[in-house]
């Protein structure tokens, strides 16, 4: 095999940014910019601590039948260790006048910090107050004197970078961690009224106490709400020094304590007055005196809500102890045995007693606990390693905060986004007063001065620059006029349409809970002819009908293709009968070369989310049919721009291009013009996105999608769906943890094959790929070694053709945009002297409610102060933030052997934002990558539903079944994840 080189140099090290300054003509204007970054008061590099390793032990004395002392010794749980660690520190500070809590912090499990050196062990005994023969020990071992170091430039030095940002993290939420004792008044107070959750301090509101009371908090289902907190992370600016990242956050936490698990159940499954108590009691008569029990949609509810939810109870049945015992539990799920059904053995007492089977009703009722709900399911509960099953009203919510980390419907995420919108100004002054509220620096617990480690209450300020808006062109290949600011497209026809007339079919699925359809009675219609204008309106080819509603409707001239009341339910087949029916209908059509299929299909707000999954497995994959899936709740809007934007993606999905850069593919040229463009140099751009197994989302694989243009303009994509190794949900794939690293292998070639089909048979002479989803820890491994992927597949494909062929430059770019990083525009005090600028700033000034800070225009650009000074990143915030505080996409280029400036490299990923087929306005990150998301997020939706219906399988599927079942089929005519 021949080998085409990227380059003999590349290895595991950063690309250092391009030397040389910026040139002015790429930008239109600069500006000032607020970073939520706060430096430290103080110079911390020169700094050394002190780490130990901590060993925490549960010593139990007792007499052997000898009569001599047995001594029995455990590791206290880690989620027991923080209250232990504090109790021994402050057993020590109470001997000890000299020592100070203050000057260790811990990190909960393992590792305690100090600003004290030690050369011997600490040791700490502690006798249990409750129980005299249980001690208590506590053992510091020294291990290492260290510096702080942030910068990640040495790759072999990331181990002292990993220590040094979770050092910091652990001082900065130290306070917030402590574990007080009932006689420290000051310190319970804090510690009721905030928690510590993943890198974030939450407030805990007064709700929370006080259910009448809902400050600080906003309720997004029953008794889930959403509660503002502040994130701490640790940044580098580009002089070396460290700052910390000081983020508002919005948390999901259950707020129900003091609840019995039999109240929160009827307020999930409740109905408008979920919350009155004498509903709930009225509920609970007839579940006593009807004997009712909970249906299997209401437990598979209750389930998605309570999974993993604490709880405790002071009626455990234990049967290896054979006695009652008080439990604190975690919710596993609903069983489907009630306390009759389900057995409990009892060993006989006597030797040769034959053991009996005694249901758990007559267990509770022997030890005078009565189960007044027998018919209910009994709840299965784990406490460490071991497993009970516990009566619904035995249980009850355990008091602390929760995080509520599970199902949610797009009912609940709506109220989510509500909760975190906040304008600039509201999201500055909102840090700065979450800050001053935590009081981390307050005389009592100072654990961040004692470290010397405070910071400024200051954001930092940073120069940003615009970039000028792209050259976007429509199908006569003129420039497309802008709205200022946003940067929307001021044109309402589309590039290129399919050149046949479409031909649609309408499905109208019923929930199999439901009577009706989701549609009824005229609200079909009225949807299907605001579609039809919608496309019109895009200017695609929709035919003519005497009746209006009934044009471009398929019609073989005795039967329409709609169907009204589809279910998916007792098969899923129905709705694949009336799918084949159509595809029928449309094949008995005379003129159907002349015409092209579309299904649309309309779904209500399903329980069972697999639905979208089985449509579009059936449609895109199985038949090769342009499918659009569109929500009861959106058929019934009126709003036009619903409709239009609809179109926007069957025109993606049917193989039209919404709108193209620097020239139409399809406009009329000169044959010189043509035979010109051919000499151009090709540009392949590739996006790769990666999803893994999170809790709740009905995954065990995980999933990578690489999407790749196949044409000129980069505008049509092809992708590939990887299935990666199958793992516990919540948990990384593969090896030690990390990402598989083939994701480009054996796919890559085919998307150059197919590139080559649709070029004249070209190679691409540049390939630009843009990661997303890898961490800044990952990010040499992954792209060192996805690049290393991608140039093997190349070589595969110039051997297999044969002939020879320069390979093509590669441009390797990591987008990162799940960060807490958020840029503010400062505006100037001073109205401006010209006109033009004077209007435009009263207007930015009245946006920002007259405070002087908004969101960054589209495209721009951060490359100075922020970013790194061994590496080539930068931030581009390239949509407009319309709601909230707009975050910016972190781009770092991780190779280029091109000879890609600053600012090409700036220009080329702000043009790919506004080539979205989805929208007709810049979005928030390179089309590449959304492709990739998108792809990623559909075939995560197939694969929930192969799992629902291909159960009765003959054998576990590979992961090569896998992926078949969720590739799309070769003859679709466009991009099916648009």
């Amino acid at each position: 095999m021949t080998n085409h080189a990227i380059s003999p140099n590349f290895g595991l090290k950063w690309f250092a940014r391009p030397t040389g300054k910026c040139d002015k003509n790429f930008y239109e204007r600069k500006v000032m910019l607020l970073v939520n970054w706060f430096k430290f008061k103080e110079k911390i590099y020169d700094r050394e601590y002190y780490e130990y390793l901590v060993e925490m032990h549960k010593l139990v004395s007792r007499k052997g039948k000898d009569g001599k002392m047995l001594e029995k010794k455990s590791e206290v749980p880690i989620p027991e260790r923080t209250a232990f660690f504090w109790q021994h520190l402050r057993h020590e500070a109470a001997k000890n006048t000299n020592f100070k809590i203050e000057e260790y912090v811990f990190d909960g499990k393992d590792t305690v910090y100090s600003v004290q050196a030690c050369d011997q062990p600490i040791e700490v005994y502690m006798i249990d107050p409750q129980q005299k023969n249980t001690t208590y020990k506590l053992k510091l071992w020294p291990h290492r004197k260290f510096s702080l170091n942030f910068s990640r430039e040495d790759p072999l030095k990331d181990e002292e970078a990993d220590r040094s940002y979770k050092f910091l993290k652990v001082v900065l939420t130290q306070k917030v961690r402590y574990s007080p004792e009932v006689n420290e008044r000051i310190r319970m107070e804090f510690a009721k009224n905030f928690v510590y959750e993943r890198n974030s301090i939450l407030r805990v509101p007064e709700s929370f106490h006080d259910q009448n009371r809902f400050d600080h908090s906003l309720e997004i289902a029953p008794r889930i709400e959403s509660w503002i907190g502040i994130y701490i992370g640790i940044k580098e600016l580009y002089d070396g020094d460290p700052v910390a990242n000081f983020g508002i956050v919005d948390k999901l936490f259950y707020n129900a304590p003091k609840m019995s698990l039999l109240d929160y159940i009827l307020l999930i499954v409740g109905n408008e007055n979920e919350g009155d108590n004498d509903t709930r009691n009225s509920e609970k008569r007839r579940l006593k005196y009807e004997n009712l029990r909970i249906d299997p949609w209401a437990a598979k509810k209750i389930n998605q809500y309570l999974e993993k939810l604490k709880l405790k109870s002071t009626e455990v049945w234990d049967e290896t102890l054979g006695k009652m015992v008080e439990r604190h539990l975690t919710f596993t799920e609903l069983t489907s045995v009630n306390s009759h059904e389900a057995m409990i053995l009892i060993k006989g007492r006597r030797r040769g007693e034959p053991s009996y089977q005694v249901p758990i009703f007559e267990i509770y009722r022997n030890n005078n606990k009565h189960i007044e709900f027998p018919y209910l399911p009994l709840v299965k509960a784990k406490s460490g390693k071991k497993e009970y099953h516990v009566p619904l009203e035995h249980l009850e919510v355990h008091e602390k905060p929760q995080p509520y980390k599970n199902w949610i419907d797009k009912a609940m995420q709506e109220r989510v986004i509500k909760a975190a919108t906040r304008k600039p100004n509201e999201y500055k002054r909102g840090t700065i007063d979450m800050l001053k509220a935590l009081k981390l620096t307050s005389e009592d617990l100072n654990f961040i001065e004692t470290f010397g480690l405070s910071t400024e209450l200051i954001m930092t300020k940073c120069v940003g620059k615009v970039l000028n808006e792209p050259n976007l062109v429509n199908k006569e290949n003129k420039k497309i006029p802008m709205t200022p600011i946003i940067r929307g497209f001021q044109e309402k026809l589309l590039n290129i349409v399919p050149d046949k007339e479409i031909c649609f079919a309408l499905f109208i699925l019923r929930d199999y809970e439901k009577p009706k359809p989701c549609l009824v009675d005229d609200e079909p219609f009225d949807f299907y002819e605001r579609l039809v204008k919608g496309c019109r309106f895009r200017g695609m080819p929709i035919g003519e009908h005497e009746e209006r509603r009934k044009r471009s409707i398929l019609y073989d001239g005795a039967k329409y293709g709609y169907y009204g009341d589809v279910t998916l339910t007792n098969g899923a087949c129905c709705f694949q009968v009336a799918a084949n029916d159509a595809m029928t209908l449309f094949n008995r059509l005379p003129d159907k070369n002349q015409k092209v299929l579309v299904f649309i299909v309309v779904s209500g707000p399903h329980k069972d989310q697999d639905a979208y999954g089985y449509v579009k497995h059936h449609c895109d994959v199985n038949l090769g049919v342009v499918s659009q899936y569109v929500r009861a709740e959106t058929a019934k809007l009126t709003e036009r721009i619903i409709y239009n934007t609809i179109a926007l993606k069957i025109n993606a999905k049917l193989g039209g291009v919404n709108q193209e850069l620097n020239f139409s593919e399809n406009a009329e040229m000169s044959l010189a013009e043509k035979e010109e463009r051919k000499k151009l140099p090709l540009k392949m751009y590739v996006g790769i996105d990666v999803t893994h197994p999170t809790t709740g989302s009905g995954i065990d694989f995980s999933i990578a999608a690489v999407v790749a243009s196949v044409n000129a303009s980069g505008t049509k994509y092809q992708n590939m769906i990887v299935t990666q190794e199958e793992c516990v949900p919540g948990e990384r794939p593969g090896a030690h943890g990390r990402e598989r690293t083939d994701i480009l292998e054996g796919k890559f070639v085919q998307l150059l094959r197919i590139f080559a089909e649709n070029n004249d048979n070209r190679m691409p002479d540049h390939i630009i790929v843009y990661r997303d989803g890898v961490s800044d820890s990952e990010m040499l491994r992954v792209s060192h070694t996805e690049l290393r992927s991608l140039n093997n597949e190349v070589n595969k494909f110039l051997d297999e053709r044969g002939k020879s062929e320069l390979a093509p430059k590669y441009t390797f770019i990591v987008i990162q945009k799940r960060h807490k990083t958020r840029l503010i525009r400062e505006i100037d005090e001073k109205r401006p002297k010209d006109e033009k600028e004077a209007k435009q700033w009263e207007e930015d000034m009245k946006e920002s409610d007259n405070s002087g800070y908004l969101n960054p225009s589209s495209g721009t650009i951060v490359d100075k102060t922020i970013v790194s000074k061994y590496k080539f990143d930068f931030y581009l915030t390239s949509h407009h933030g319309a709601l909230g505080t707009s975050r910016p996409g972190h781009y770092t280029v991780m190779f280029d052997n091109s000879g890609l400036t600053q600012d090409l490299a700036y220009k080329m990923t702000y043009e790919l934002v506004f080539l979205s087929a989805r929208c007709r306005k810049p979005i928030s990150l390179p089309v590449p990558v959304l492709y990739a998301h998108l792809s990623c997020e559909k075939a995560k939706e197939i694969y929930k539903g192969f799992k629902v219906y291909k159960e009765q399988l003959p054998r576990k599927p590979s992961r090569r079944d896998i992926e078949e079942y969720l590739q799309t089929n070769v003859n679709y005519p466009g991009m099916s994840f648009a």
